[in-house]
């Protein structure tokens, strides 16, 4: 892929419509409205903020592919920890301390076997944040070969 990702560089006008990439298997996004929070400053800078629904759909194909092709890079879990053993996950992928959570795990869990199934899953908070930056660092470079 060549320059597939197209996000917002500068802060969207106050009320103005924009599209928030979830990073996670799935890959959802969500519509909001511009309102200038910390949290939205922040989704900014992580290249989570997306002028249009195609442009957040042409990221998040490229996030599902770079999971595929860049295995060896990543950090996530590949086999089911012992039981209670402490795992950590992310919902959002955006490095918040809100939004990255410990968990005892539990292989009886759907929760916990969706989390490893769809490359959800961390040994560590370390693991978590380092592909959280790997992430954000292929969307950067994705977007410099088209812009």
């Amino acid at each position: 892929m060549s320059g597939q990702v197209n996000y917002l560089v500068e802060a969207p006008e106050l009320g103005q419509e924009y599209f928030y990439l979830h990073i996670r298997q799935t890959l959802l996004y969500s519509l909001f409205k511009w309102e200038g929070k910390d949290f939205e400053k922040r989704w900014l800078a992580l290249h989570r903020v997306y002028p249009t629904k195609e442009d957040v759909v042409r990221a998040a194909e490229f996030v599902k592919d770079f999971y595929k092709s860049h295995k060896e890079q990543l950090n996530y879990l590949t086999s089911e920890p012992e039981p209670g053993a402490k795992v950590w996950f992310s919902m959002n992928m955006d490095g918040s301390p809100l939004d990255s959570v410990s968990t005892n795990f539990d292989y009886k869990d759907t929760f916990h076997q969706r989390l490893l199934k769809n490359f959800q899953l961390y040994g560590t908070r370390e693991d978590l944040i380092k592909d959280i930056d790997l992430i954000t660092k292929a969307l950067e470079e994705e977007y410099k070969k088209a812009h």
